[in-house]
């Protein structure tokens, strides 16, 4: 066997298939840090919001979807170049029963720098024919985000 090689593999496709496998490795352990280490989460009085680009955070409210109340993310929508996201998901209280209430998460992800508000509304019957914007009972909650 010559310089080089190693039981018919060149020394430069060994190279390239370890590197690729520490790559691999270190996206892994990425994606799973991630996933435990979830989004920042912000309560409903923390209406100043500090975070770097990049950053996944949640604001989290009280929601009982039985009063047929939700909280949904209204106008004006934050920048778009600032910060990109959606009224996320719902968790119920345990135990969940008929009536019970629970905790509604907005999530968002920081994409630039810059400041921008998010405006979160709780209305009644929201994206139905019955709905009332200008509800009386309807909460509005905002919220001004600086990413750095």
């Amino acid at each position: 066997m010559g310089d080089g090689d190693d039981g018919g593999i060149p020394r430069r496709t060994r190279t390239a298939g370890i590197v690729f496998a520490v790559a691999a490795l270190l996206a892994a352990v990425y994606a799973v840090v991630t996933q435990l280490t979830g989004p920042v989460v912000f309560d409903e009085g923390d209406r100043e919001i500090s975070v770097t680009s990049g950053t996944r955070f949640s604001i989290r409210l009280k929601e009982n979807p039985a009063s047929g109340f939700r909280w949904v993310l209204a106008a004006p929508r934050p920048d778009p170049a600032v910060l990109q996201g959606a009224v996320g998901h719902y968790d119920a209280d345990e135990p969940a029963g008929p009536g019970s209430g629970g905790i509604r998460y907005a999530d968002f992800t920081a994409r630039g720098t810059g400041h921008t508000e998010v405006t979160l509304r709780y209305c009644y019957r929201c994206g139905t024919p019955q709905a009332d914007e200008q509800d009386e009972n309807a909460r509005t909650r905002r919220f001004r985000v600086t990413v750095d």
